[in-house]
């Protein structure tokens, strides 16, 4: 891969899907347990929620050749530009605080943006609904919508939804969701499946299942414990140290090989775990820790931590509802 690249690229949506499904399932938890803050914020809606779904859906943040943030024009200022194959943005984002109204006046107002700068696609976001405009398609607003996208409506539906934005799609003008179901779901609008042993009854509430925690945003919260299927527990003290035992024990059962490496970030284009301690750019993991023949990238929040150690659960074919952390 050449430097600078983003794997994102090589992957076909079909590939992609399942990790879009974890991280879109990591949003929904987030705004439950931070909408006071987030509706207060759009600098933190947009870091909390738009910034981490653009990297999921392709988009690396970072890179000025595919996203520019407050991009300016001689229309004016925008909150995001998507950049495809030219010098000229595909799709102009205008972000909002979560649970600001999205109304007639921020739609005419960015797409009249898009309108007279030549830009196709106009969306407006809250962080948890999103509406993607084709600009200069011959009908009223209202019939130009191509897709609302809501992460407060099912996973699945959401995830195939959200594919509209994803990058290669973009970049070749071929903005559409994902018309059929591209992963196995039984989900169903019932809340998510908590999966209870006796371990939990003994161990009480302080024991958080994989599938659904996410550490509160700006909080010393820190775990104690980590449990495995089969209710084996290891000590930890820090968020990496929660990852570190995953591997660990999922290379002990010989469930995690090589073979399953490199493991992206379904955030960015930095590894979560490879074979060598470098990103995809060919850049050192600054902060890395080795188990066994693998380096893992320490440099996350918490919970960058726990979303990064549901991809390797899942990866490794296991479900992080069978794996449990106890906060101290």
């Amino acid at each position: 891969m050449t430097e600078g690249a983003n794997p994102c690229l090589a992957y076909h949506p079909h590939m992609v899907l399942d990790e879009l499904h974890e991280l879109i399932e990591t949003l929904q938890a987030r705004i439950t347990a931070h909408a006071s803050a987030l509706q207060q914020s759009e600098a933190l809606t947009r870091y909390a929620l738009i910034d981490p779904l653009l990297r999921g859906l392709g988009w690396d943040t970072g890179d000025p050749s595919q996203v520019v943030p407050e991009y300016r024009s001689a229309a004016g200022s925008a909150d995001y530009a998507l950049f495809g194959q030219s010098n000229k943005p595909q799709v102009i984002i205008e972000a909002k605080r979560l649970g600001a109204q999205l109304d007639f006046k921020v739609r005419q107002q960015v797409t009249g943006y898009c309108q007279e700068e030549g830009i196709p696609y106009a969306a407006i976001t809250d962080g948890r609904r999103w509406e993607l405009y084709d600009v200069f398609k011959p009908v009223a607003m209202k019939d130009s919508i191509v897709v609302e996208i809501n992460l407060d409506g099912p996973t699945a539906k959401t995830s195939l939804d959200a594919l509209a934005l994803w990058r290669p799609s973009v970049a070749e003008g071929s903005i559409q969701v994902g018309a059929t179901p591209l992963v196995e779901t039984t989900e169903t609008t019932s809340s998510p499946r908590q999966k209870i042993s006796p371990a939990d009854q003994q161990m009480g509430d302080e024991w958080k299942l994989l599938s659904s925690y996410v550490p509160p945003l700006r909080s010393n919260v820190k775990p104690s414990h980590v449990r495995f299927p089969g209710n084996n527990i290891a000590e930890v003290r820090h968020w990496s140290d929660v990852t570190r035992a995953i591997v660990r024990w999922l290379q002990d059962e010989t469930r995690l090989t090589e073979n399953h490496l490199p493991i992206v970030s379904i955030q960015s284009s930095r590894y979560v775990l490879s074979t060598e301690p470098k990103h995809p750019s060919g850049k050192a993991i600054r902060k890395h820790t080795k188990v066994g023949a693998m380096y893992f990238d320490r440099e996350w929040n918490g919970d960058q931590h726990i979303l990064n150690a549901r991809l390797i659960i899942r990866k490794a074919g296991f479900d992080p509802a069978d794996f449990a952390v106890k906060l101290q």
